[in-house]
């Protein structure tokens, strides 16, 4: 991790991939910059790990970031896939706050520039009501991000689970390219790799995504995607 000083590059990432932050009022938007720290990781880092002191909240502002824990047998299960402009409110959620310690690892899924605030921090800010009322309005569409990411898991068909995840990551995204490894796609949606490596070849000989590197799919038919999703 290297500190992050470029603030024309901050600016640019974002007005690319637009954070909470940017949807509040100016002064609140100053008060919240002036806390943070902007920091680059390469992938493979940890922004936390499982265990952890639970004290801050995080702003992905470039690359992506996986919260994930394992099972009794070592099994990877990934909880969420984090997307510039996104931020992880762990931290802010947990209700024991002073003896709380994050329940899973924060990964970087690729070379990601992070910004890191305190918990306390945080919390003093939105003591000013204004404030509070914004930051409660975004919470709320946090909340129902997460319900839309346990729609993924509630279905049993293999197909429509993965079909789910390609949406769920399209709405997140700017363009028709989802990147996800299919390790990644499988702790996702709690499938075997063998399961998911079928069912995208399925997908891709009907014609509905395609491959593109090593690590990326095109959406090609979003309508039957939508249709899948729904089995």
């Amino acid at each position: 991790m290297k500190t992050f000083l470029d603030d024309s590059s901050l600016e640019r990432c974002a007005k690319l991939h637009p954070s909470f932050i940017e949807e509040l009022n100016e002064d609140t938007r100053k008060k919240i910059l002036d806390r943070m720290i902007f920091s680059t990781y390469e992938k493979g880092e940890s922004l936390f790990q499982e265990g952890e002191k639970a004290d801050c909240l995080y702003i992905i502002r470039q690359g992506n970031v996986k919260l994930a824990t394992y099972d009794g047998e070592g099994k990877e299960q990934i909880v969420s896939i984090f997307s510039p402009g996104d931020t992880i409110w762990v931290a802010v959620f947990l209700k024991e706050k002073k003896e709380s310690v994050y329940p899973y690892n924060g990964i970087c899924l690729d070379d990601a520039v992070v910004g890191k605030m305190l918990r306390e921090d945080f919390e003093s800010l939105i003591q000013d009501t204004h404030s509070a009322l914004e930051i409660i309005a975004l919470l709320s569409k946090k909340l129902s991000d997460a319900n839309e990411r346990n729609l993924i898991l509630s279905v049993s068909d293999p197909k429509a689970k993965i079909a789910r995840l390609f949406l769920y990551r399209l709405n997140h995204i700017t363009g028709d390219v989802v990147k996800l490894k299919l390790e990644d796609i499988a702790a996702h949606v709690s499938l075997r790799p063998e399961t998911v490596s079928r069912k995208l070849g399925e997908l891709m000989n009907e014609g509905i995504i395609e491959k593109v590197g090593q690590s990326s799919f095109r959406i090609l038919d979003f309508e039957r995607l939508v249709d899948i999703s729904q089995n």
